[in-house]
């Protein structure tokens, strides 16, 4: 009785595991997929001039874009082996979920909820934002405090809309909230004078005033900011490499900036008295140990794409139209949160 009782729950465990094993073994290693396939498959959103839009030659650009082409270079050798699948705020979770994109970057807030729900991780913060307001500028409006029985459109199905109710019911505003299925929409009702504000986080107003508006100067972005979004990158959960990878990816790209290393500097640098310049160009061995990677792949990324000063200064900062102060987003030894670990033991 005791050994037919024993065998019973032997084979209920491995029905139960069975699937499980079966569902992960589908997947497999994502970076041996990626050099598989030679191109790595990167989600994307149309956010906006600066952060993901695709040029008149159908080419993507922008920060976002950047970085898919910093782990690209990393994981294939070439900078130019991408796909790049647009994403939606309906998708974007599900296509991270079921491997048909390798990695999103575009404007996702990293929360508990989601990292503890969804079967996704988030490697890393590459930007610090903020949830901010758009206004009609002929509304007089310059600041929260001048706003009174407005109309604001928001995207269903992202933090904006919970941070923007627990504003309302936290200071008493009043506000009529109109949600919107998509990016596109809401924008749309907005510059077609349905709603009176627009919310999103404060830098793709930036980009979606430049990219969207009819006259970018017939509106306003107001000061304040009303929450933390703290945005990275995903990847599946359950791929521990390629989650450190995708991390030390961005992270190669600070300590650049820290050491000086520039797209066009890097590649000259043939020695070095720093160990961690060293460490971060492959000089000394070591740096793809762990992450299935060449000694190179840090150079080749930063000779693609540069540091990340100049990844955000191209595309949002003083070498764009945008013209964004970094901010948080600035170096942690000049005023900001940007900041890695020490590469060496």
């Amino acid at each position: 009785m005791r050994s037919g009782w024993l065998l019973w729950v032997v084979t209920l465990a491995a029905v139960l595991s069975g699937p499980v094993v079966s569902a992960s073994a589908a997947f497999g290693d994502t970076l041996e997929r990626v050099r598989e396939r030679g191109v790595l498959r990167c989600g994307v959103t149309t956010s906006g001039v600066g952060l993901a839009v695709m040029d008149e030659g159908g080419h993507w650009k922008g920060f976002f874009v950047d970085l898919c082409r910093a782990v690209a270079a990393a994981a294939t050798g070439g900078a130019d082996n991408v796909e790049y699948v647009e994403l939606s705020s309906q998708n974007r979770f599900k296509t991270v979920e079921d491997g048909s994109v390798d990695v999103s970057m575009e404007g996702t807030t990293w929360t508990l909820e989601r990292d503890m729900t969804r079967p996704v991780d988030f490697p890393i913060i590459y930007m610090y934002d903020g949830q901010g307001f758009m206004a009609h500028r002929s509304r007089g409006i310059r600041s929260l405090a001048d706003i009174a029985d407005a109309t604001v459109c928001v995207i269903e199905r992202t933090t904006s809309i919970r941070n923007l109710e627990a504003w309302q019911a936290e200071t008493g505003t009043r506000l009529t909230i109109r949600r919107v299925q998509s990016t596109e929409g809401a924008l749309s009702a907005f510059f077609n004078h349905h709603c009176d504000l627009y919310t999103n986080d404060r830098i793709g107003l930036f980009a979606q005033r430049l990219l969207n508006a009819p006259n970018p100067a017939d509106y306003v972005i107001l000061p304040e900011v009303i929450s933390k979004e703290p945005l990275g990158p995903m990847v599946r959960a359950g791929d521990d490499r390629w989650r450190e990878l995708v991390r030390w990816v961005i992270l190669a790209t600070i300590v650049a900036e820290e050491k000086g290393l520039t797209e066009a500097k890097a590649p000259m640098v043939k020695d070095s008295p720093d160990p961690e310049v060293g460490r971060l160009l492959g000089l000394t061995p070591g740096i793809g140990t762990g992450l299935g990677l060449d000694d190179r792949w840090a150079l080749r990324v930063i000779s693609a794409v540069g540091n990340f000063g100049e990844i955000f200064d191209r595309n949002l900062g003083a070498g764009s139209r945008l013209g964004i102060d970094r901010g948080q987003n600035a170096l942690w030894n000049r005023g900001g949160l940007m900041y890695a670990p020490p590469l060496g033991g």
